[in-house]
């Protein structure tokens, strides 16, 4: 805001110069003749530039990227937890995730279970055992879209500080030269979109090899993670050349790169937002592909829970 102060200030000035008005009396200053409309037209200058601090308002309530630290290593700590040591690398930044030694103790537990038979015996083994590995990468794929959405919303909010500050930098210099030889231009690239496609490091594929459950689950999971690859694969930065010779021209190019960084924001939030919604959608679709079944056990009752079809035998 000191740098949108200092922008109305500047402006301000220049229009009286570029005008012929002389600017308002400051305290202790002997007075002065009004010319005639001069007042009229004093005004009018500082009606033109009364939105500047405006314009710069609503970037001060912008998240502190740092906020996002913690959110991103609560889920990044999840994937760790998740992580089988096979294709559980994260399938959109490409960071490795060493194994997890305790999820490999559901392999053992096999031993334990070869003399017990019936239905329940069964199903454990088909439903939870044999597809304990896919169930957990899912869920680690799943992870992964929540851990690279939330940073690619702090890198949105990192780029969005900087471009607007390049923004009221670029306007005081463009201010300042309006007097000087040549043209008065300038080059803003805005960096918020690419800033999101930069978090993307290697995109993924429903061909991605996975300890799936099946050719559906691949599809399914892989799938979800690709809508914030495809989230991530936006727009290159945006170059744009201004050009001002006056104080009112160079604010209103102003006007322009300012609302052309709140476009960015809307459409880098849509973009992780609708991949956030993809993941949801895919895990409200086909939730046996993240979650075990309910065991067979759970609907036994004292009548039959030691039939052949419920709890069973020892072999």
């Amino acid at each position: 805001m000191e740098h949108a102060q200092e922008i109305q200030r500047k402006a301000i000035s220049a229009a009286h110069v570029q005008h012929g008005v002389r600017p308002e009396l400051v305290p202790g200053q002997p007075p002065i003749n009004e010319v005639p409309g001069e007042a009229a037209a004093r005004a009018g200058i500082r009606a033109s530039f009364a939105d500047v601090p405006a314009l710069f308002e609503p970037f001060t309530m912008m998240p502190d990227p740092a906020s996002f630290d913690s959110l991103i290593n609560g889920v990044n700590q999840a994937m760790k937890t998740l992580s089988l040591g096979r294709d559980t690398d994260d399938p959109i930044s490409g960071d490795v995730y060493y194994a997890n030694r305790l999820l490999s103790l559901i392999g053992a537990s096999e031993a334990y279970l070869e003399s017990w038979n019936g239905g329940a015996a069964d199903r454990f083994r088909s439903e939870f055992i044999n597809t304990f590995p896919a169930l957990v990468t899912n869920q680690f794929i799943n992870c992964a879209v929540l851990s690279n959405a939330l940073r690619a919303q702090q890198k949105m909010w990192v780029n969005a500080r900087t471009d607007i500050d390049k923004i009221a930098h670029d306007t005081l210099n463009a201010l300042d030269n309006m007097d000087h030889c040549g043209q008065n231009t300038w080059t803003m690239t805005f960096t918020v979109i690419a800033s999101v496609a930069a978090v993307a490091a290697v995109p993924i594929s429903a061909g991605t090899s996975l300890a799936a459950l099946t050719v559906a689950t691949t599809v399914t999971a892989v799938g979800a993670a690709s809508q914030v690859v495809a989230a991530h694969q936006l727009d290159p930065e945006k170059e744009t050349t201004y050009h001002g010779e006056t104080a009112e021209v160079v604010i209103e190019q102003t006007r322009r790169a300012v609302m052309e960084t709140l476009s960015q924001i809307r459409s880098s939030e849509q973009k992780i937002a609708g991949a956030l919604a993809a993941a949801s959608a895919a895990m409200d679709r086909n939730p046996e592909l993240f979650v075990a079944p309910r065991p067979r056990l759970a609907d036994a009752v004292a009548g039959d829970v030691l039939s052949r079809e419920q709890l069973g035998n020892r072999r």
